[in-house]
């Protein structure tokens, strides 16, 4: 636990260093107060947890099966009728732990927050609140629904000059909603400043369009979620949101689709390569006690880095379709964690 607080707090300095360092004239030109770096900072470092942590494991599982090979604790361990699994369950315990941590932040926090902090730096460097407005088209096949937003603010999910179309299983229009604004406030949506227009099965007004200063819609399905999940990149969404996107837009092309599948996928497997370091650090750990702790390192690292570079490979190969899309993130996985159980059986 020791050496692995102090590689987390060495690994996340060096992190706020370098990205200090390709920032750094956007918020001297800015003006950027030392408070708002802390904020800045407190957005982006959730999103590093997956990366940081999973190497700081691996380091710290290797100072710690190194150093008791190196005093032979192993041996008289193994001497003593203890099985090399119940001697590796300590650590095993530990990538879980670790699994279960990052898969958190990895869905609940890391995406949001790294979306906020791309949000304010885009905001140092334009200077002004435009950067939190987007323009939305929005098509909802299930519920008959379609949207053209003007402006959405992202911060607190209020609209500005709205178009809600409502059509019927048919695919003729039912109603039709303008708003001048829209907040969601109490789990629904509210219109304001509007008209609502109806018509019938062939497309022709009923009446003339009436008008509102507030309207409750009650029956809206959408939620602002749904249109974030317009404007974010995948790389923001978490697998919650990236499923309902994929199941909300079946319509778009199979290539499209394919690709957001793999990043599902991907957002889903990355906290598993904690369990994948543990098992690789352990055999490594562990023979190179006595011989010193650099060629484990390397070898170690070595191993680390090669399981991103087989995953990002298959995920490019998932995504041209070449193979099946959840193969691309979960094949690096099943591979590596095969090799780090065969290892850690040969110790024996």
């Amino acid at each position: 636990m020791r050496p692995m607080l102090y590689l987390t707090v060495a690994f996340t300095l060096l992190f706020i260093v370098g990205d200090l360092m390709d920032n750094a004239s956007d918020f001297l030109n800015a003006g950027t107060t030392p408070l708002e770096l802390g904020y800045y900072y407190a957005l982006r470092l959730p999103s590093m947890v997956i990366m940081i942590v999973p190497l700081c494991l691996l380091l710290a599982v290797l100072y710690s099966l190194s150093t008791l090979t190196r005093h032979s604790e192993i041996t008289a361990m193994r001497a003593s009728g203890i099985s090399i699994y119940r001697i590796v369950h300590p650590y095993l315990f530990m990538g879980i732990l670790c699994l279960a941590f990052t898969a958190g932040v990895n869905e609940y926090t890391g995406p949001k927050f790294a979306y906020r902090a791309d949000q304010f730096v885009d905001n140092q460097v334009r200077a002004d609140d435009q950067v939190y407005y987007e323009q939305i088209a929005f098509k909802n096949p299930a519920a008959g629904h379609i949207w053209y937003i003007h402006q959405f603010d992202t911060r607190n999910y209020t609209m500005k000059d709205v178009e809600l179309t409502q059509q019927r299983e048919d695919g003729s229009d039912l109603r039709k909603y303008n708003a001048g604004k829209a907040s969601w406030m109490d789990g629904r949506w509210w219109f304001e400043n509007g008209t609502m227009q109806e018509y019938d099965e062939q497309g022709n007004r009923l009446g003339l369009a009436k008008p509102f200063q507030a309207l409750e819609m009650r029956n809206l399905s959408e939620i602002p979620e749904d249109f974030m999940g317009e404007i974010k990149d995948p790389a923001y969404q978490s697998s919650a949101e990236l499923w309902e996107y994929i199941k909300t837009h079946q319509f778009l092309s199979p290539e499209t689709l394919t690709k957001y599948e793999v990043d599902f996928h991907h957002r889903l497997s990355m906290p598993f390569v904690c369990i994948i370091i543990v098992m690789i650090g352990i055999p490594v750990g562990a023979h190179t006690g006595r011989k010193g702790a650099f060629a484990g390192i390397m070898l170690a690292l070595g191993m680390f880095f090669a399981f991103y570079a087989t995953q990002f490979t298959m995920e490019y190969f998932a995504k041209q379709m070449y193979i099946v899309p959840w193969l691309g993130p979960w094949g690096a996985i099943i591979a590596f964690s095969t090799i780090g159980g065969i290892m850690i059986h040969r110790m024996r």
